[in-house]
């Protein structure tokens, strides 16, 4: 499977480790690179994540990372776009794209 990344979940990682970077440029290092290789896990185990409760779409889902984020993906026929980044405090937009 081939894995993409859309616009906005490149812009929300490089918010996230602007913002882990603040106080620890290390842990945003390591936060990018545990992201990273989630992703790159999807490849192997496109299922892997839980479905978005909210949306109740199997091909729409979730994977949670370090306990306070989230990577919201999609499967296509041959192809996992990642949708979004999100913090586990952050409401959900209804289309669940945020």
């Amino acid at each position: 499977m081939k894995l993409i990344w859309s616009p906005l979940s490149l812009q929300k990682l490089d918010y996230y480790a602007d913002y882990i970077a603040r106080d620890n440029i290390d842990a945003a290092l390591t936060f990018i690179d545990e992201i990273e290789n989630k992703a790159l896990s999807l490849k192997a185990h496109p299922h892997k994540g839980r479905m978005i409760p909210a949306l109740n779409d199997e091909l729409k889902r979730e994977l949670v990372i370090k306990s306070n984020y989230l990577l919201l993906y999609e499967i296509h026929d041959d192809i996992i776009e990642i949708l979004t980044i999100r913090h586990v405090k952050q409401k959900p937009k209804k289309s669940g794209n945020q």
